[in-house]
């Protein structure tokens, strides 16, 4: 019978421990993130594409820790080499000034579980993997049609990114997207088969995450005084990454 009992409260105590450090390994308390990215853009026209520069500010607010909604702000200088008919070309570039804003869905299909908060100095394993789409709109120059003016249209990102922890609360990563219109006009050349002009953009981005617990707030004094007994460095309670 004290054998049985023993395994028994041996089982407990490893169910225990494995729960609390499940819990533990969820990563740092915030669930709001600010990224500023910088990088390149490739716009798709009907003429040849160039390498322009590209920059992006977000803000995303995960309501569980695998789904979010971001808000983003883009810029990107679509560099292209004009012709002067479809067959001829010349060697001069040509860009448009654009700008991207635009409402995200934004699903972590990775998440390390593996890192504690305390022990957050960086890892060759990302802390997240993610995916995200959106619709927004879309603003561009008009001077390639021989207008002074801006256009407007609808815009619809979708794009992956992966994000490295660096310490408690930055993070950097690296975000692709592609961005949809609904026009063939930005080059100013519009074919007989409508395909839609496009651009890509990668950018390396630097993450803020706000944590979440604040000295001095009711929330910090609840947790406190309802984990009180919890170690610390061992984690008390569920968290975001």
């Amino acid at each position: 019978m004290k054998k049985i009992t023993t395994l028994v409260l041996c089982l407990l105590l490893a169910s225990g421990t494995m729960a609390q450090l499940k819990k533990s390994r969820i990563g740092n308390n915030s669930n709001q993130h600010i990224s500023l990215g910088i990088g390149a853009s490739y716009p798709v026209f009907d003429y040849n594409g160039a390498i322009g520069g590209a920059a992006q500010l977000s803000y995303t607010y995960y309501f569980m820790p695998r789904l979010g909604l971001r808000g983003e702000v883009g810029y990107a200088y679509l560099r292209y080499q004009p012709k002067g008919t479809l067959t001829g070309s010349t060697n001069e570039k040509d860009g448009l000034h654009t700008g991207d804003l635009s409402a995200q869905v934004v699903f972590n299909y990775f998440i390390d579980r593996g890192q504690r908060r305390e022990n957050n100095r960086g890892s060759a394993v990302p802390e997240r993997a993610y995916l995200y789409a959106g619709v927004g709109c879309f603003l561009y120059d008009t001077h390639a049609s021989g207008t002074n003016g801006v256009g407007v249209h609808a815009s619809f990102p979708i794009g992956t990114g992966v994000a490295w922890s660096v310490g408690a609360n930055w993070a950097i990563g690296i975000d692709a997207t592609w961005r949809f219109t609904l026009t063939d006009n930005i080059d100013a050349v519009t074919p007989e088969e409508f395909i839609p002009d496009c651009y890509a953009t990668l950018c390396l981005s630097v993450t803020y995450k706000i944590p979440k617990q604040r000295i001095g707030s009711k929330e910090t004094r609840i947790r406190t005084q309802r984990n009180k007994a919890c170690d610390p460095r061992k984690g008390c309670d569920f968290t975001f990454f």
